[in-house]
């Protein structure tokens, strides 16, 4: 088996943008997506329309964005979450296909990935919505109470209060329909990135992704090998608010909904689609830290584990995980 070589950090990026070509015919595109950064790098295309290719990636996730994205006023979910008619809503294929994938993802974490803690964020503080939120404190909806109709491609809440955030789902499942447009242009090897989410594509050479150090006490903490697998990976740090004097996560456990107060943790999860491991990781970093390899181990998901401060390091992998630290 071949191998190629990808210093493609998962937690911390150069912003810049550009469509560039090298003698090598390697490809690479990178924009904003999502209020982060992507990257793509294309390998052995010859005669390829990187500024074409460019376009039609922008329009994908621009129209993700319009169906998905809690911090746009106007997209489809914000016009959901407004909404307190608990009838079928007829939605996008966009929305329709990452709330079925949450759902999916949901199951597979015993409920510890939902979607409907929305109104939790925004009652402390992640982030605004013109709705006035619940004051609930117990789980009187989960992600069971949001429904799917095959039929019309629509979707309706069983309670007019829940607030569906597809925060933890919306860049992996865009990783996987710009992996299917590029498959659909005959593009085989490639990598994606969004904001630290990842899917890589070859027909037999594996690609090395190196994972950022969260404490940036050195340049990564781990090196892993994919060959057409997804990445992704969830961090209790990286994005945090004062809450009535504390500084708490933005990953909540749906089962007591509590925000995670250590900010320390990192979890990565590979999976075949990156919409499942993004959904993953941010399941089991909802879980209390001693339950989530052993979790990962009975469902055989394949995680890795980070407890750090600023002079310790620990890491701690599944036994899925660990086949991918190395070459075959």
């Amino acid at each position: 088996m071949k191998s190629k070589y990808f210093s493609l950090p998962i937690l911390l990026f150069t912003s810049f943008f550009l469509v560039s070509c090298n003698k090598d015919n390697k490809s690479y595109i990178s924009g904003s997506a999502f209020g982060s950064i992507y990257h793509i790098s294309i390998n052995d295309i010859k005669d390829l329309d990187s500024l074409a290719i460019k376009s039609n990636i922008d329009f994908i996730l621009k129209n993700i964005d319009n169906s998905a994205s809690n911090y746009n006023p106007n997209s489809e979910i914000s016009n959901f979450n407004n909404s307190n008619t608990n009838s079928y809503t007829i939605v996008s294929s966009n929305l329709y296909n990452i709330i079925s994938e949450a759902k999916n993802a949901s199951i597979l974490t015993e409920g510890f990935f939902d979607i409907t803690i929305g109104d939790i964020k925004i009652k402390k503080g992640f982030y605004v919505n013109t709705k006035k939120t619940s004051s609930r404190e117990n789980n009187i909806f989960t992600y069971k109470d949001i429904q799917l109709s095959e039929d019309f491609s629509s979707i309706r809440k069983r309670n007019g209060l829940i607030n569906v955030d597809l925060s933890g789902i919306a860049k992996g499942y865009a990783v996987d329909i710009i992996y299917n447009y590029l498959n659909s242009m005959n593009i085989s090897d490639f990598v994606i990135n969004i904001g630290g989410e990842i899917r890589t594509s070859s027909m037999n050479n594996t690609q090395k992704i190196y994972i950022d150090d969260p404490s940036k006490n050195s340049q990564y903490i781990e090196e892993i090998f994919l060959l057409n697998k997804s990445i992704a990976s969830s961090g209790t740090y990286i994005d945090s608010v004062n809450y009535e004097g504390k500084e708490i996560s933005h990953i909540i456990n749906p089962k007591t909904l509590e925000n995670i107060s250590n900010l320390n943790i990192l979890v990565s999860v590979i999976h075949n689609k990156c919409s499942i491991a993004d959904a993953l990781a941010t399941g089991l970093l909802a879980m209390d830290a001693n339950d989530i390899i052993k979790y990962s181990n009975m469902n055989n998901i394949a995680s890795m584990l980070v407890i750090f401060d600023d002079s310790n390091i620990e890491k701690f992998y599944s036994e899925n995980f660990i086949k991918f630290l190395s070459v075959d």
